[in-house]
């Protein structure tokens, strides 16, 4: 029996990136295949087969460029002899394009998607054994039916749950919840779970005019404001505590509400969910009762990906509210009324 064949699909970012003295900075330079070329023990691994779609940083990447990603994936993973699919992606918004990736794919072929937090000349750049840990992890037949995962550092996490922790540290990636679901090394992989919440929206395109608009004290209702003027397609809310919201920003949601614009009410904290502890305007349970989505366990980073694909598969409020309730764990309570 041959070895698996993985594709490895390059996008830029620090893990293709060099340092160019003459110009003082660094750059995303380094080709699909200089990546492949720095780690030889891929090939005892897999058959490995390279593609590189785009090259550029990821705090710049637009929507279309990640649609487009997408569907290349999507031909790919359909060829019956594809074994599996790395993505090599700057961190910036890596956690972003995973979660697309996991909502948009229909597959139970692995796919994996990795970057690196120095740059790709560095004595100990980390990129090369993140790409080697990737195609382990895609290779292994232990991968299928996890959905997507990020690999980084050894550790493997859920596309999901998967959040950037940290600027600088090759550790930079943690599950916002729960803990890495595995963990992989040259000696091979352990899985401690399988991603629960997983599910799919087929859809060839998103609904890109999704804003994301964090509470903090004292803040007015700009922002908010601008949102329904502009006449958005959704608007994400990173509330305070347990998602609760000042006055200002209250009546601005109802407005947008009342306007048909979708609202998605979130925490702004690193972990845990919106609840319905409190009852005053502005509490997390009277801006639901006004018709808001709860992002449940989600970031409000995933709530704002999850928007703009349920916006281009459905603008139902009870379908939209079930999608949101399948994806992030329903936290109404019974008692609300509310189907979840």
């Amino acid at each position: 029996m041959g070895r698996p064949i993985i594709y490895i699909v390059a996008t830029g970012g620090t893990i293709a990136s060099k340092y160019l003295a003459n110009a003082g900075e660094v750059v995303a330079g380094a080709s699909v295949e200089e990546l492949a070329s720095t780690v030889p023990e891929l090939q005892e691994v897999a058959e490995v087969r390279t593609i590189q779609h785009s090259n550029v940083t990821s705090d710049v990447i637009d929507m279309p460029t990640i649609v487009e990603l997408g569907r290349l994936l999507r031909k790919l993973l359909a060829e019956r002899e594809t074994a599996g699919v790395v993505v090599t992606h700057g961190t910036a918004t890596m956690e972003e394009t995973a979660y697309f990736l996991d909502l948009t794919l229909s597959t139970d072929k692995p796919v994996v998607i990795t970057g690196a937090m120095r740059n790709l000349v560095e004595r100990d750049a980390d990129g090369p054994r993140n790409i080697l840990y990737s195609v382990i992890t895609a290779a292994h037949p232990k991968s299928s039916g996890r959905g997507v995962l990020v690999c980084f550092n050894g550790e493997l996490h859920s596309a999901r749950d998967a959040i950037k922790v940290h600027a600088n540290r090759v550790d930079a990636y943690a599950s916002r919840d729960s803990g890495a679901v595995g963990a992989v090394s040259k000696d091979g992989i352990i899985y401690f779970s399988r991603p629960e919440r997983h599910i799919h929206i087929d859809v060839d395109h998103v609904k890109e005019n999704v804003q994301l608009v964090t509470v903090v004290q004292g803040c007015n209702d700009l922002l908010l404001r601008c949102c329904i003027s502009a006449k958005v397609d959704g608007i994400v809310v990173e509330g305070i505590g347990a998602g609760n919201v000042n006055l200002p920003s209250y009546h601005a949601i109802c407005d947008a509400l009342d306007a048909g614009i979708p609202v998605v009410l979130g925490v702004r904290i690193f972990a845990g969910t919106p609840y319905f502890a409190k009852g005053h305007d502005g509490s997390f349970r009277t801006m639901v009762e006004r018709g808001a989505l709860s992002a449940g366990y989600l970031s409000g980073i995933k709530a704002r990906v999850l928007l703009m694909v349920a916006l281009a598969h459905t603008q139902d409020a009870t379908k939209l509210r079930k999608i949101f309730a399948q994806a992030s764990a329903p936290t109404l309570p019974l008692h609300a009324g509310f189907v979840t």
